[in-house]
C-alpha cells in the first residue's frame, strides 16, 4: 500500500512540474512584466516604452520590445535592432524632434528623425503616409509637417498615395511627402543643412568639405576673370587640357549655358574626371543637378569624380590663364593674412652742435716799431799794448814751447 501511494505521489509531482513548464513558456514569468521579444533597444540614454500593459522608463543598457510598442528618446541615442542587419538607429535630438518608433513587423517614424539601415534583407518603414523600402543602404527620415526620405547609399523605392516614385530613390537623393501623401514626380538632389546633420556627415563628409572648396573656387575664378571676356571651346581647352581629348566637346554644349565663367569651368572639370557613363551623358548630368540646386559637392560625388583629381585639375586651369585675369576685385575671394614686419628702431635724434661764436672785430693790434740792436763793443787786440789777456796768455805760451823743444828731442825732431 505504501509503495502504491508513493507511486501516485511521484506522478503527480510529474504532472505539476510539467503543468508549470508549460504556463511558464506560454506566458513567461509571472510579474516580471516583459513582452514578447520582436526587436531589442540598444539604449544609450533615457527612453520611454508605452504599450498595452502600460508605460515604462528605462535606462542605458538592452531592452526587449514587443510589436506594438512605441518608443521614444527622451536623452542620449539608442539603436532599434531588428531581425538580420536591419536596424534603426534613435536620438534625442532638439525638445519636440527626438525619434519617436511603433515597433511592427513594418516600424513606423511617428516623429522626430531615424536612420534606417538595411543588408541583403529588405527593411520597410513607413513615416507621414510614404513608405520606404530599403536594400544594402543607408537612410534618413524626418517628420515634422511632412515626412522627408534621404538616401544615403545602396537601392531604395518610395511609394506615398498609391504612387510609386519612378526609377527609385536614388543615393544622394531626397523626397518630401506633404500631408497630402502624395509622391512628387521626381527626387530631388540631397542638401545638406547648415550646420551640417550629424548622420549627412557620418555618410557624406567628404563630400560636404570637397562642396565648400569648389563653392569657393567657382566664385573666384568668375570673380577674377574680365568683365569683357567670354570664353569659347579653345578656351577651356586651354585651362582643361583633358577636353582636347573629348570628341563631344564642342560649342553644342556650350550655347545655351548661360552661367558665370566659374561655373562652367567647375562642371567641365566634374565632366571631365567623372568615372560614370560617357563625357557627353556626364556633362548633361552634371548641369542638370545643379541646375536642380544640387552642391558641387553632391554634384561631384554623383558622377564618382575623385576629390584630389577634380581639385588638381581646377589648380591646373588656373595656372595656365594668368594673363585673362582682370583687375583684383574690391571683395576678393580670399584675404590672405597680412605678414609681419620687423623694422629697425629709429635712431635717437642727433643733438645740434652747439652754436661757434665768434668774437666781434676789434681794432688792429699797433705792431711795435724795431728796435736798433745794440753797438758791439771789441776790447784791444792781442797785439795791443794793455791788453786784458795777455798777463794770461804769454806764460801758457813759453810753457808750451818748452814742452815743445823737449819732445823735439826725445822723438828726433819729428815734431
Amino acid at each position: 500500500m505504501t509503495g502504491q501511494r508513493a507511486v501516485r505521489l511521484l506522478g503527480l509531482l510529474i504532472a505539476v512540474v510539467l503543468t508549470f513548464a508549460v504556463v511558464i513558456t506560454a506566458t513567461g514569468v509571472p510579474g516580471d512584466g516583459s513582452p514578447d521579444r520582436a526587436a531589442t533597444l540598444d539604449l544609450d540614454g533615457t527612453a520611454e516604452i508605452k504599450g498595452g500593459g502600460g508605460a515604462r522608463r528605462v535606462q542605458r543598457g538592452d531592452h526587449a520590445v514587443a510589436d506594438g510598442e512605441h518608443i521614444e528618446l527622451l536623452s542620449g541615442d539608442g539603436v532599434l535592432r531588428l531581425s538580420g542587419a536591419r536596424a534603426l538607429e534613435l536620438r534625442a535630438g532638439t525638445p519636440g524632434a527626438a525619434s519617436q518608433v511603433e515597433v511592427g513587423a513594418i516600424p513606423v517614424v511617428e516623429g522626430g528623425d531615424v536612420l534606417a539601415t538595411a543588408g541583403a534583407e529588405e527593411l520597410v518603414v513607413d513615416s507621414g503616409g510614404g513608405r520606404l523600402s530599403l536594400v544594402d543602404g543607408a537612410a534618413r527620415i524626418s517628420l515634422t509637417t511632412g515626412a522627408t526620405f534621404v538616401v544615403y547609399e545602396g537601392r531604395a523605392g518610395l511609394t506615398s498615395g498609391g504612387r510609386t516614385l519612378e526609377g527609385g530613390l536614388a543615393p544622394l537623393r531626397q523626397v518630401v511627402v506633404t500631408g497630402t501623401g502624395m509622391v512628387p514626380l521626381a527626387a530631388s538632389p540631397l542638401r545638406f543643412a547648415e550646420p551640417p546633420d550629424p548622420w549627412d556627415r557620418r555618410y557624406l563628409g567628404e563630400a560636404i568639405d570637397l562642396q565648400a572648396n569648389l563653392e569657393r573656387r567657382s566664385t573666384g575664378f568668375t570673380t577674377l576673370l574680365r568683365d569683357d571676356f567670354t570664353p569659347d571651346v579653345f578656351f577651356y581647352q586651354t585651362v582643361l587640357p583633358g577636353l582636347l581629348h573629348q570628341p563631344s566637346f564642342d560649342q553644342t554644349l556650350l550655347d545655351g549655358q548661360d552661367r558665370p565663367v566659374g561655373e562652367m569651368l567647375v562642371g567641365a572639370a566634374v565632366a571631365l574626371v567623372g568615372r560614370d557613363d560617357d563625357f557627353a551623358a556626364r556633362w548633361d548630368e552634371v548641369f542638370a543637378l545643379r541646375s536642380d540646386g544640387a552642391g558641387w559637392g553632391i554634384v561631384a560625388f554623383d558622377q564618382d569624380a575623385p576629390p584630389a583629381a577634380l581639385l588638381s585639375v581646377l589648380d591646373g586651369a588656373v595656372a595656365r590663364s594668368p594673363l585673362l585675369f582682370g583687375a583684383p576685385s574690391s571683395e576678393p575671394v580670399f584675404e590672405p593674412a597680412p605678414v609681419p614686419v620687423r623694422r629697425r628702431p629709429e635712431p635717437p635724434p642727433l643733438r645740434p652742435a652747439p652754436p661757434v661764436v665768434l668774437p666781434a672785430p676789434s681794432e688792429p693790434v699797433p705792431r711795435p716799431r724795431p728796435v736798433a740792436p745794440p753797438p758791439v763793443v771789441t776790447g784791444p787786440g792781442p797785439d795791443d799794448n794793455g791788453g786784458v789777456l795777455e798777463p794770461v796768455v804769454d806764460p801758457l805760451v813759453d810753457l808750451l814751447d818748452g814742452v815743445l823743444d823737449e819732445l823735439g828731442d826725445v822723438t828726433g825732431g819729428l815734431l
